[in-house]
């Protein structure tokens, strides 16, 4: 079973993830960024995706993408949030630069759970035995 951190500061985000998730993946859950770094280490190798909120309340999930990319550079990474990207601080816009277009997709809040099933499936298959495409998403919503 593939496995996804999932970094959500906000709990009924969580669970709504979790239930949409859990059947078809192994979660790691973190509801900070310093936990989802911890988590990572030593399980990087088993890692097959990030899913990550943007504006956390004290860091912001393209830094962690950016971080983990930095131990496991093709990490396919989906990033959320309420707001459009041309809303988002300069720093985070800069740092959404930084992390290209490959392997990564935005998903502007609110989403249908089978809109994200189907951009994670995209990315990295539902199965061990489905090939992790490592390419850029031609869902992606909202990312050039």
């Amino acid at each position: 079973m593939r496995t996804i951190v999932v970094l959500e500061d906000e709990v009924a985000a969580m669970e709504v993830l979790r239930h949409t998730l859990e059947e078809q993946y192994t979660l790691i859950e973190a509801a900070s960024a310093e936990e989802a770094l911890s988590l990572f280490i030593g399980q990087d190798d088993r890692v097959d995706l990030l899913l990550a909120e943007v504006m956390l309340r004290t860091s912001s999930g393209i830094q962690v993408a950016l971080l983990l990319r930095g131990n496991l550079a093709e990490l396919p990474a989906i990033l959320t949030s309420g707001y459009p990207v041309d809303g988002w601080s300069e720093n985070d816009a800069a740092d959404l630069e930084r992390l290209g277009s490959t392997a990564m997709a935005i998903a502007q809040e609110p989403f249908l759970p089978h809109v994200l099933s189907n951009v994670i499936r995209q990315l990295i298959g539902s199965t061990q035995s489905e090939p992790k495409t490592r390419e850029r998403c031609t869902l992606c919503l909202g990312h050039k």
